[in-house]
């Protein structure tokens, strides 16, 4: 006997240099990848303007209102804006796993998200959404280079698909055009 007619299963995944199907906390790992925790925007001097000139008539506003709380709360989400702005922006593993979708730490089980959507638009948009039960906002993920179709199939599997949606969600667009 040759070796080449020799097959066991080591043989065989070597040949195909097939990676083992990895196990994870929640079960099996079906798709991960790294999506960053916000997004940086390139932003121009104007952009900058224009916001300086929006938050210091809406503080004026206020003065003059005598609506000092709300001057507060601009001026906090001034400080909040810049420090977003200057701390790097750190990766958060995301996962799609036997039990649910795993994000960072937080785990979202199967039975407390309502649906999952696509919206593949390349190069705009390339995101896949999770619609969550209860109170929650939904959920967007950047698909970067993965295969939405390859997902799709696995997240069938557990989840209903919502083919209605044909748009990001609204916080989605205003982040976008906006550049917050």
């Amino acid at each position: 006997m040759d070796k080449k007619s020799t097959l066991t299963a080591e043989n065989i995944q070597a040949q195909v240099n097939v990676e083992p199907e990895k196990k994870g906390l929640y079960g099996k790992i079906f798709f991960e990848w790294e999506i960053p925790e916000s997004i940086k925007h390139e932003r121009s001097f104007l952009w900058y303007l224009a916001m300086i000139i929006l938050a210091a008539a809406l503080v004026v506003y206020c003065i003059i209102t005598a609506n000092f709380l709300f001057a507060l709360v601009i001026i906090l989400a001034i400080f909040i804006a810049f420090l977003k702005n200057f701390a790097p922006a750190r990766d958060i593993k995301f996962q799609i796993v036997e039990d649910g979708v795993l994000i960072g730490n937080q785990l979202f089980k199967y039975n407390r998200i309502k649906n999952f959507y696509f919206i593949y638009d390349p190069p705009a948009v390339k995101k896949l959404f999770f619609s969550i039960k209860g109170l929650y906002p939904t959920i967007s993920v950047p698909l970067h280079d993965m295969n939405p179709l390859v997902i799709r199939k696995k997240l069938l599997e557990y989840l209903k698909e919502d083919l209605e949606k044909e748009h990001q969600t609204l916080d989605d667009q205003l982040e976008t055009l906006l550049k917050l």
